[in-house]
């Protein structure tokens, strides 16, 4: 499982790496990351003999790097233009001394050299970005907020421009210029004066991947991202303090364990959908084809009496209880008092999905909650009713047992942020929402989180397309948790979660290989359900070792 970085904890990681007792000279850790920046780079452009290279070098050592890169591609056989926008005297010693050698190279042929500081030099770039193969840029890395601004606003928007017109390759050193390495966010989405930021064929990392690297809007400025350790001792790239982790698909594999040979419906967990009402019936049974296809033991609906004739036989597997007398159209507490005894077994609720908005809603969930132990899973209808009561005073009971699962525009009725304020920092609003009121978090999106009540890691989720963006593929995936959480072997509602959101993500991706890139249904995502898995089985090294139940 990966870590994902912000731009200060990899200066810390920096500052120990130089540090006693490692000791290491900054100058090295700049000779390395040029050095990979050639080498990865040269690996996805086919070699940079006979090519016209530009390399824009910022005032940091973002920049420094940019000037090793050039020696190591001269050496290679390129051509190298470099564009240094500091001042000689204004560098670090580090990337002075890494200067100084590129400037005894430069002969005006093979090695060019240029200052950038006036309009003259910004005609002479960008009549030389017409001639160039590759573009690197080296202006900003990790240090970046906010918006570009002249000199590089116009840089940027001339490369790509290039970029788009002539196919140039660009390579961005450590993360695209513009974009925030912590939150994803970019320049020119915050004023129309604001410029683009680079968007980068290639970007190669250093030490860590940043969480801004798999968060939109600048994933996708990001292009094939590849990472160099540039000699970073191990013990400091491990260490973690508020953890936001990368699972990647050994991770999922290793926690859903295969089953064992000798188990039954028994072990794999009863789920509960309560749920639906007359004019959302598809809600409730798409979320109990969920929890069935990703291997429930048994399934149960309850839903009311007029909503269960629409249900019964839908899918012959899942026992259908209609609730309250004929014509029952909805949930509400009488309808919770009537089930109540029914529950005393089961392993996972899940409430929400297709519940409809009125007021009853809140008085069945809130009894649920009151009169079982067992993990509930609360989406759609069921969070709009909780973010109109007393949230705090439900999480305080209930939140450690509870996984929510939102949208952004339910987690905005919940946390009372905007839209546009969760997405400039996704990961700043999961964590401070579940550090408020103590609930198991999964934020569906491009990427989903899912945030731990008991830790607090956060869990950036790689999986999924936008065909996914259709009705009724949250319903699916409540049934895939509750379905995780009765998993043999997982232990952890986050864990279950975290599961359940990556094998949801993976068998849309399947649907999108095989279906098409969008067109395909929940349902259908849900059938793939097993195929994901089977694929999974057969991933795994070896057979699983079996712990039998007769000996100990």
């Amino acid at each position: 499982m990966k870590i994902l970085r912000k731009a200060a904890d990899m200066k810390a990681i920096d500052k120990a790496s130089m540090s006693e007792p490692y000791g290491i000279a900054p100058a090295v850790l700049m000779e390395n990351a040029g050095r990979a920046v050639c080498e990865k780079g040269g690996v996805y452009v086919g070699g940079w003999s006979g090519k016209d290279v530009m390399i824009l070098c910022g005032k940091g050592n973002n920049g420094g790097d940019g000037f090793v890169t050039a020696r190591h591609i001269l050496a290679e056989g390129g051509r190298v233009y470099v564009y240094a926008f500091g001042e000689k005297d204004g560098y670090s010693d580090e990337s002075k001394a890494h200067l100084k050698t590129l400037e005894a190279m430069c002969d005006g042929e093979r090695c060019s050299l240029i200052y950038y500081r006036t309009a003259s030099d910004s005609a002479l770039l960008i009549k030389q970005l017409d001639t160039c193969h590759v573009v690197i840029d080296a202006l900003l890395g990790t240090g970046f907020k906010g918006e570009l601004r002249e000199p590089y606003k116009s840089i940027v928007m001339a490369v790509n421009e290039a970029a788009a017109g002539r196919h140039v390759t660009v390579i961005s050193v450590d993360m695209p210029s513009g974009v925030n390495s912590d939150t994803g966010a970019v320049s020119g989405s915050e004023s129309e004066e604001g410029s683009a930021p680079v968007m980068a064929d290639l970007t190669v990392t250093f030490g860590a991947f940043k969480q801004g690297q798999f968060l939109y809007p600048g994933k996708a400025c990001t292009g094939k991202l590849e990472i160099d350790h540039i000699g970073i001792p191990v013990a400091l790239s491990e260490q973690c303090k508020e953890a936001v982790f990368l699972p990647e698909r050994q991770d999922v594999i290793d926690a859903v364990r295969p089953r064992r040979v000798d188990s039954h419906k028994g072990t794999h967990g009863t789920v509960a959908v309560l749920t639906g009402c007359n004019d959302m019936a598809g809600a409730a049974l798409m979320a109990v084809d969920g929890a069935v296809r990703a291997g429930a033991g048994k399934v149960f609906l309850y839903t009311p009496a007029e909503t269960a004739k629409y249900c019964i036989a839908r899918q012959p597997e899942v026992m259908v209880c209609g609730v309250g007398p004929t014509g029952t159209r909805t949930l509400g507490g009488s309808e919770a008092r009537e089930i109540i005894d029914n529950l005393e077994n089961v392993s996972v609720l899940v409430m929400g999905p297709g519940m409809g908005k009125h007021e009853g809603v809140f008085d069945f969930i809130n009894y649920i909650a009151e009169k079982t132990t067992c993990p509930m899973i609360i989406d759609a209808d069921g969070l709009n009713c909780l973010a109109k009561h007393d949230k705090q005073a439900f999480f305080k009971k209930y939140g450690k047992r509870t996984v929510i699962t939102p949208h952004p525009a339910e987690f905005s009725r919940l946390s009372g942020l905007s839209v546009r304020d969760i997405k400039t920092d996704l990961i700043k609003a999961a964590t401070d929402f579940v550090h408020t009121y103590g609930v198991n978090l999964v934020l569906k999106g491009a990427p989903t989180l899912t945030v731990s009540a008991k830790t607090g890691h956060v869990y950036v989720n790689r999986t999924g397309n936008a065909g996914m963006a259709t009705g009724g593929m949250g319903d699916v995936l409540s049934g895939i948790t509750a379905a995780m959480i009765c998993h043999d072997g997982i232990d952890s509602l986050a864990v279950a979660a975290c599961a359940a959101v990556y094998l949801h993500g993976a068998a849309g991706d399947y649907c999108a290989r095989h279906i098409g890139p969008y067109g395909f249904t929940a349902t259908e995502v849900a059938s793939a359900v097993p195929k994901v898995l089977a694929q999974w089985d057969e991933a795994r090294p070896m057979p699983a070792l079996q712990e039998p139940y007769i000996m100990s």
